[in-house]
């Protein structure tokens, strides 16, 4: 099962444009959609190396540019588990004062709250010592307060995969039929909306993998239940495409490293995807101690 927390990244960057539609709708204008975006997830691990990845939050950095020449820098945090932590709102302060002192780019920043746990969903840090304060404020974003209705009614892909997320928040003790109905709905929708390829299969893996089905073959039923709507081949799923993009890629650059170096590319692709070893070590044809040296050796590289 593919981890929320990699989901999240992954729909953030690949739909980065309505992200900013969404959530900046009065400062779009000022954006130039025209350049793209740089994604600096490595410089994020620069600044907070000591993150506890054991904790399920997505975190990105990326870089657009101002229609003026100027760059702006946006940080996005999605909580994911909704653990208790009553140091979230001093982390996000960290984020920004540390950007500000390594790369001297002030940050626009954005904390998503996919949980149910109210009490941590802060939005300002402040502190007050000897008549000196100082007050920093976010923009944050709970999930519980807005209806699927509402998110679907953005007409924005990046609302409607927050509607996706929402929905599993009343799903949570939902049994699997109810899962089915909802899943189907939502994909009925995302047909309907005109959206090009590349975004419907965004967001058909998100609706697929976000929640799971409790039994398999309801899994199995609901890709069924897929190709009669879609009219067409079952569709490719997330680790599918994952598999076909790193054997794309390890192929091209197998012909001139060696077949070694091709599985050694496989295998850290599809680590840095959040995919399981076993799965790794299949994909690879490569056993699971070898799968584990390799992302061992890779990340004494890093």
């Amino acid at each position: 099962m593919i981890r929320r927390d990699i989901l999240w990244k992954g729909i953030i960057e690949e739909l980065a444009e309505d992200f900013l539609y969404f959530f900046f709708p009065g400062h779009i204008h000022l954006i130039d959609i025209g350049r793209g975006f740089e994604f600096l997830d490595k410089d994020l691990e620069k600044i907070m190396p000591e993150a506890d990845t054991r904790q399920r939050h997505a975190d990105k950095l990326f870089k657009a540019w101002l229609k003026d020449g100027q760059e702006q820098w946006f940080l996005v945090h999605v909580e994911v588990q909704g653990y208790p932590d009553g140091q979230f709102a001093y982390r996000m302060f960290q984020y920004y004062y540390r950007i500000l002192d390594r790369y001297n780019k002030p940050v626009t920043a954005v904390a998503i709250y996919t949980d149910t746990r109210r009490a941590y969903h802060a939005d300002t840090y402040r502190v007050d010592f000897f008549n000196t304060e100082l007050t920093y404020r976010f923009q944050s974003f709970v999930l519980l307060d807005h209806t699927p209705q509402k998110l679907r009614s953005s007409n924005n892909p990046f609302g409607f995969a927050l509607e996706v997320a929402r929905r599993a928040l009343d799903e949570r003790k939902s049994d699997d039929d109810r899962l089915m109905v909802s899943k189907l709905d939502m994909l009925r929708h995302l047909l309907t909306r005109g959206l090009d390829k590349a975004s419907i299969r965004r967001l058909y893996n998100f609706i697929t993998y976000y929640t799971a089905f409790q039994n398999l073959e309801n899994k199995l039923k609901f890709e069924d239940e897929v190709q009669k709507i879609t009219k067409s081949r079952k569709p490719m799923g997330l680790e599918e495409a994952i598999l076909q993009e790193v054997k794309e890629q390890g192929i091209e650059q197998g012909i001139e490293r060696g077949i070694e170096q091709e599985k050694r590319l496989v295998v850290i692709r599809t680590y840095e995807k959040g995919l399981p070893l076993t799965d790794i070590a299949q994909i690879a044809e490569l056993s699971v101690e070898q799968v584990e040296q390799i992302i061992q050796t890779y990340e004494a590289e890093k």
